[in-house]
């Protein structure tokens, strides 16, 4: 039999679709009221991981094989000392798309009709035309970031008629609902003509503190930056300067460096800075949609690897730099 141990919330079907990947998996479901050696103990026996467990926790787990987590972003092992490197480490890429891009059209409508505004009106009891709208129809929105998210932001979009304007490492083919795809070294000449810039790019070597001063002053004055990237994209303090000079339209973030966002970070006073606290592709608790997601690839690699077959979205470490 093939140990695995659950640590993200199942519902009981839930379990039963875990269940189904296979009579050779026999299943720990680990809950709030597990304590931590009765977790270690299963640790310990488990040959698969579905969760996000400590590093100090598996880190001499003599049977793990495979930690198949349940979020996209792997930051918390592939950026830390200590992961065991025979472990594979598989993502939930691929689950997050459907849902993160209903955040990015919200992001991208609240800014162009104000929605901010009349909501911080209506707490005033204030009834006020706060002037000129703007449509998403026929604007140019590039996307920074042009994989499994990226792609269905591009989708969404599509419906508003936009050009749609992928940046991506490699440039091949065109992807469906793209205009254009161009490469990241064409960052620079694609941010002055764009409408609006989304950032779906995780954490790399070549992306850390991409967006500084010098690539916000490249956008259009009235342009829209949205980050549902990661937080580390950004330096925080040249986008809060660009912002109080009046260059840009506005800014939507679902992420920060660091998370949570202190109290006192000027991002917050700024009126036309939405913040979100990283919820936009949020899961258990959440998005059921998300969590149905999840489990599918969960099961899917679970047979996977009973099969000896490739495991899908497996992590490559030798491509992050810690």
């Amino acid at each position: 039999m093939i140990n695995v141990l659950v640590m993200s919330p199942c519902t009981d079907d839930d379990k039963d679709f875990l269940r189904s990947a296979g009579s050779c998996f026999s299943f720990y479901f680990a809950g709030k009221e597990t304590d931590k050696d009765k977790l270690k103990e299963e640790i310990d026996k488990a040959e698969i991981i579905i969760g996000e467990p400590e590093i100090s926790m598996i880190a001499d787990a003599p049977n793990l094989k495979l930690i198949q987590m349940t979020m996209a972003g792997t930051d918390q092992y592939t950026r830390a000392e200590g992961f065991p490197r025979h472990v594979m480490l598989a993502n939930a890429s691929g689950a997050f798309g459907g849902v993160i891009s209903q955040y990015v059209i919200g992001a991208i409508l609240n800014i162009y009709h104000k929605f901010y505004l009349y909501r911080d009106n209506q707490k005033k009891n204030l009834w006020q035309d706060m002037g000129v709208e703007t449509s998403l129809t026929g604007r140019r929105v590039l996307i920074v970031g042009a994989g499994n998210i990226g792609s269905s932001v591009a989708r969404r979009l599509s419906v508003f008629d936009t050009v749609t304007v992928g940046i991506r490492r490699k440039v091949n083919e065109i992807p469906p609902f793209f205009s254009e795809i161009h490469s990241l070294a064409e960052l620079d000449s694609q941010l002055p003509i764009a409408d609006a810039v989304v950032c779906c790019i995780p954490n790399s070597d070549y992306t850390y503190h991409l967006f500084d001063k010098s690539k916000f002053m490249l956008m259009k004055k009235d342009a829209i930056f949205v980050n549902v990237g990661r937080g580390s994209l950004v330096v925080q303090e040249d986008l809060v300067d660009v912002l109080k000079s009046g260059h840009l339209k506005g800014a939507v973030l679902d992420v920060t460096d660091p998370e949570p966002l202190p109290p006192d970070s000027s991002l917050w006073e700024i009126e036309n800075v939405i913040i979100t606290p990283h919820i936009s592709g949020k899961s258990f608790g959440h998005s059921k949609e998300i969590s149905d997601s999840i489990y599918h690839i969960c099961a899917e690699n679970l047979k996977n690897y009973s099969a000896g077959m490739p495991i899908k979205n497996l992590i490559d470490f030798s491509k992050f730099k810690k």
